[in-house]
């Protein structure tokens, strides 16, 4: 007994010819969504006002990450770091180091698992479900 070969169309065929039943639509719907990744990411590096923030890797406004930090990890640091921090971006290393602050914005409940701002955390408690940080 000769075993059939499981293909990718999953064995639909016609006179012995294999039938993608989507007729070539999803990998072309593929190819467009890569091609527009890649787009996004050309027009991200050429444009000068948006910045990965070196801590967390959100995107922030350039101005706003010098003067005020990120808002989502609380990094803060000069232009001279975000400069390195970038080259190092650019040049391919995927591990870099960047001191991060002790506290970040945002904060995870122990209890109920939802994102919580921290210092209301630690202030009020979970708006949610009333965890308050002295239950412990």
């Amino acid at each position: 007994m000769e075993k059939k070969q499981k293909d990718r169309f999953g064995g639909l065929n016609i006179l012995g010819i294999p039938l993608d039943p989507t007729l070539g639509v999803g990998d072309k719907v593929l190819d467009h969504i890569d091609e527009s990744k890649e787009a996004e990411k050309r027009k991200e590096a050429a444009s000068k006002y948006w910045m990965r923030c070196p801590s967390c890797g959100k995107k922030v406004v350039r101005e706003d990450l010098v003067k005020k930090g990120c808002y989502a990890c609380g990094w803060k640091g000069t232009e001279s770091e975000l400069e390195i921090a970038e080259a190092k971006r650019e040049s391919g290393l995927k591990h870099f180091e960047v001191e991060r602050q002790e506290r970040s914005y945002y904060t995870i409940c122990p209890k109920c698992g939802r994102k919580v701002i921290t210092e209301e955390l630690e202030e009020k408690g979970c708006f949610i479900c009333g965890y308050r940080t002295e239950d412990r």
